[in-house]
């Protein structure tokens, strides 16, 4: 990790390309990706705001299938900017306390974002390598009679629509199968991606992993959904933190469901 002289010699240049402190001018949209990009399962959707909580699961299964649980519970924040907060407690038990972050990041819509670390007031400074291509809603709407076409070892499923925490969601189903062979004589699947999205949100509501080998299992639920502005302060860097440079990040576009940022925190 690569100390900067002084806060002062880093600051500046991230007010000058619009990094997600709410005073900083806002970026161009020559600057500003097309796509809606997803940052820790949220999307960067601006002129809908929310805040919520979240809860992810992973239990993965040892020899004799005894699983072990690890839990991690978040609060999630969008503001109408599409600028993200997600305050993450973790412990790797499957009951983390929620007295202080284990740590918290926020992301802007134009190619920046912070990871602060309230235990030492770290706060990691990151280049976001932002995807090109045209804008997707991240919650597609899919005809049943026209359903994506997986390979021959794969199978796709519509779920249609139902109300998860009080909020309209529609599922879908992807299944994987080691081979054509294994998907028609009835052998169980190697990898299923469930999940349920919201279209007045775009954004995800629940979802369910389970991979094969290793054996583990993955589900995740937001609840506790409020169509509420968030507080601009959230998305500052506070006060009396060392800022840090950190390891660039790959934005994921809406379409691609990118299943390593559940993976178990260090």
């Amino acid at each position: 990790m690569k100390l900067l002289p002084t806060p002062a010699q880093i600051f500046l240049p991230l007010v000058v390309g619009c990094f997600v402190l709410a005073s900083a001018p806002r970026c161009t949209q020559a600057q500003c990706p097309d796509a809606t990009l997803v940052f820790s399962n949220v999307t960067s959707v601006e002129g809908k705001p929310f805040q919520a909580r979240e809860i992810t699961k992973i239990a993965r299964y040892t020899g004799d299938g005894t699983p072990r649980v690890v839990v991690t519970k978040s609060n999630l924040f969008r503001d109408s900017k599409g600028r993200i907060r997600v305050e993450r407690f973790y412990d790797g038990t499957d009951n983390p306390s929620e007295d202080t972050p284990s740590d918290i990041s926020i992301y802007d819509h134009c190619g920046r974002g912070v990871i602060l670390l309230p235990a030492t007031r770290k706060a990691k400074i990151q280049e976001i390598a932002l995807p090109k291509g045209p804008y997707r809603p991240y919650c597609e709407v899919f005809d049943p009679l026209d359903l994506p076409k997986p390979g021959p070892s794969g199978k796709f499923e519509y779920l249609g629509y139902k109300w998860i925490e009080g909020v309209e969601v529609l599922g879908q189903r992807t299944t994987e199968y080691g081979s054509a062979h294994a998907k028609s004589s009835g052998a169980p699947p190697v990898h299923v991606y469930e999940s349920w999205c919201s279209s007045s949100l775009d954004n995800l509501i629940s979802s369910f992993v389970l991979d094969d080998k290793p054996k583990r299992e993955i589900t995740t639920l937001v609840s506790d959904v409020k169509l509420i502005e968030p507080n601009s302060l959230l998305f500052e860097i506070p006060q009396g933190y060392t800022m840090t440079s950190a390891n660039p990040y790959s934005a994921s576009p809406a379409r691609e469901r990118d299943l390593s940022q559940t993976a178990d925190r260090p």
